[in-house]
């Protein structure tokens, strides 16, 4: 584990740091500057919206893979476009008819067919991959999506994302963390498609990336991975410890989540991941990228 302190007002000027990466993408470009020009009351107002689209990723233009058409039966050599979504969905209200893409000329665009695959295991059924035509890269690419159906959560209350919207992360754009949430101790042990953490650990985060994330050279994301990641947490005197995760899971299923198992019972605070060490399926590199840990699962 590697870690170092601050004090309570650096606290406060890390935490509206972390404000300026929610939303869709978090990039380098940003000064520190800029960022601590930010509320720590803005960054909360943001975590309390909670129906709303927190991106959607232009991940593939006309060059999804054969294996799609197992998701979509004629997705191949079509568009890719992963929504994710601010809550889980409930998966019978589900259709292509509930969402309009719009490209740069003004057309709107219906998806072919939608599903939550790969992402379905349980408190992962937030990203909706959109197939089908949703314009061309550079000339007329998609620049917004929107709910204009009735398309519900599985929580309680139920919320509807009819007339959210969001806009789309262009193709030549890397992935980037768009959510990080605990995860609940009663789905450590549920039988997954994906590999688990270790016994004994404290706390596990999950992370979502707004697409699909793999190393440069295809490979699963493992050991070099997890020595990337690092995990902001406080201590019971309020001071901020980053931590290293002592293991990665939910590995192996192909899908935009990651797992951080810690070995801390700190609350943990904002995760963030360095440029340039993972690539979405057209094969860009991500940005710096950072979140904040929602506190809605807590």
């Amino acid at each position: 584990m590697k870690s170092y302190t601050v004090s309570k007002d650096q606290s406060t000027q890390f935490l509206a740091a972390i404000a300026a990466t929610l939303g869709l993408v978090a990039t380098s470009s940003t000064s520190l500057a800029e960022q601590d020009s930010l509320s720590e009351s803005s960054l909360i107002g943001a975590q309390q919206q909670e129906a709303r689209l927190l991106s959607a990723f232009f991940g593939l233009d006309n060059n999804l893979p054969f294996a799609a058409n197992r998701l979509c039966w004629g997705a191949s050599g079509e568009d890719g476009m992963p929504v994710v979504f601010s809550q889980t969905l409930d998966a019978d209200t589900l259709q292509p008819e509930d969402f309009e893409v719009t490209s740069k000329s003004g057309e709107a665009h219906t998806p072919k067919c939608v599903t939550l695959r790969p992402a379905q295991d349980a408190g992962e059924l937030r990203t909706v991959l959109l197939i089908g035509e949703f314009g061309d890269a550079p000339d007329n690419p998609p620049l917004s999506a929107k709910v204009v159906g009735e398309l519900l959560s599985d929580g309680s209350p139920t919320i509807n994302f009819k007339g959210t919207h969001v806009d789309v992360t262009p193709l030549a754009e890397g992935p980037s963390l768009v959510l990080a949430e605990p995860v609940p101790k009663k789905q450590w042990t549920q039988e997954t498609n994906s590999t688990r953490c270790p016994q004994g650990v404290r706390q596990i985060i999950r992370v979502t990336w707004n697409g699909g994330v793999r190393r440069p050279d295809r490979g699963e994301a493992g050991e070099a991975e997890r020595k990337l990641y690092r995990v902001e947490v406080q201590q019971s005197d309020g001071f901020l410890v980053e931590v290293t995760p002592i293991a990665l899971a939910e590995l192996g299923d192909r899908d935009n989540n990651h797992f951080l198992c810690l070995d801390t019972g700190d609350p943990a605070v904002a995760v963030s991941f360095p440029e340039g060490r993972l690539v979405d399926p057209n094969g860009d590199l991500n940005p710096y990228t950072a979140v904040r840990v929602s506190t809605s699962g807590r």
